[in-house]
């Protein structure tokens, strides 16, 4: 008996040892702070809202009407244009009549087909760098909310340091100096949280770049077609057009311009979704007037939580895109939800400042993000979670 129990003793000595693999569990956790993809909606005209149709917490589908600004006057404005054209092109009809054969009315055809061309680049063109202007500003206003929020988090980690020095000596309670802590963690949250925006804004800024480069471009093209077009109306018409003819063909396609901008002022009156989401905040209220650029709404993409965790490079061969890792968080004990890997970083970091002890601060690490598959109506943005990913046994 005596024997039997010294055998006990020594097998609970041995499972508690650090070093002891006969306990390993088969999945262990590594940390980090779940993050949501932000989307501002900005009016890109100015006017009297007279309807708000969505709260804080609404669930969007992409186009759906959010907010509606007064349209009467961008109404007003298309008739008038819509009344100067049609005015353009009676006159240039009248001019014509009779003195234009079917080769000269296919080359004016030409021409005109080349001018929408031209429009419409323009347009897009147009669309595209109001978009790089946004894009701009936007990563400008979560840069400047970035240095904020350091500043924000040094000056609490120096409040943190005296109450340290102070509670050491007696000086102040343990509830104080646990309050410290606890400003110092939110700072660094909101530091983490911010500096995720930026690498977002800053992608989508890049983004728009690009398609300003294309729609340039573009345009472009549609000038030189309509060069062209304009060159084969001009040899056919040699000698049979007048000056007259020319200028009214100039006025019809400057009322057509006109026309277009009017109704795009018009479309820009109603204000949607530019993605499926969820409404996190809403900056206006019925009634008010809303400057061109502001922003009325902030969305969140209602299927895109992402998480990201650092991984030393010893263990980098335990993770792959696309396998399947379980995640839990504190609000909610005893679930994990699953995630799946979708991007493992090719180039290594000393892991950042965030993480609590110097010595873990300065191993190299890779940074491993998982798009969350599951969970997505109770997770949410800010909440720290932990990644359980599969055991080095079921690595191998």
């Amino acid at each position: 008996m005596y024997r039997r129990f010294l055998l006990f003793c020594l097998a609970g000595s041995l499972a508690a040892l650090p070093g002891c693999t006969w306990f390993q569990p088969r999945e262990w956790p590594l940390s980090g702070t779940i993050e949501a993809v932000e989307l501002p909606v900005v009016a890109e005209v100015g006017g009297l809202l007279t309807a708000v149709k969505v709260d804080d917490g609404a669930v969007v589908k992409k186009g759906q009407v959010l907010a509606e600004i007064d349209k009467r006057s961008y109404q007003a404005s298309v008739r008038e244009a819509e009344a100067v054209l049609a005015q353009a092109q009676a006159r240039l009809e009248e001019a014509q009549a009779g003195s234009r054969d079917s080769t000269i009315r296919r080359g004016i055809a030409a021409v005109d087909q080349a001018d929408a061309a031209i429009r419409l680049a323009e347009a897009r063109q147009k669309q595209a760098e109001a978009g790089l202007n946004r894009a701009k500003e936007l990563v400008d206003q979560v840069a400047s909310q970035l240095e904020g929020a350091k500043q924000t988090l040094a000056y609490q980690e120096n409040r943190l340091r005296e109450a340290a020095r102070l509670y050491e000596r007696g000086a102040i309670a343990k509830q104080e100096y646990e309050a410290k802590q606890e400003a110092v963690n939110q700072a660094r949250t909101q530091v983490n949280q911010l500096a995720a925006q930026l690498e977002v804004a800053r992608s989508q800024y890049a983004a728009a770049r690009e398609d300003v480069a294309a729609a340039v471009a573009q345009t472009g093209t549609a000038q030189a077609q309509r060069a062209g077009a304009q060159a084969e109306l001009d040899q056919l018409k040699e000698g049979s057009t007048d000056y007259a003819i020319r200028a009214l063909l100039a006025a019809r396609d400057q009322a057509q311009a006109r026309l277009e901008q009017a109704r795009l002022q018009l479309e820009k009156a109603v204000i949607t979704a530019p993605e499926d989401g969820v409404v996190l905040r809403s900056s206006v209220t019925q009634g008010e007037v809303a400057k061109p650029g502001a922003t009325l709404f902030t969305m969140r993409k209602g299927d895109h939580l992402e998480l990201k965790v650092y991984i030393p490079e010893a263990e980098l061969g335990r993770v792959r895109p696309g396998e399947t890792v379980g995640i839990q968080v504190d609000a909610y004990p005893g679930e994990t939800f699953r995630g799946v890997i979708s991007a493992v970083a090719d180039k290594a970091e000393f892991t950042p400042k965030n993480v609590q002890t110097p010595d873990e601060r300065t191993k190299l690490v890779f940074a491993v993000t998982i798009r969350i598959s599951e969970g997505l109506d109770k997770l949410k943005p800010g909440m720290p979670a932990d990644v359980l990913l599969p055991g080095k046994e079921d690595a191998q």
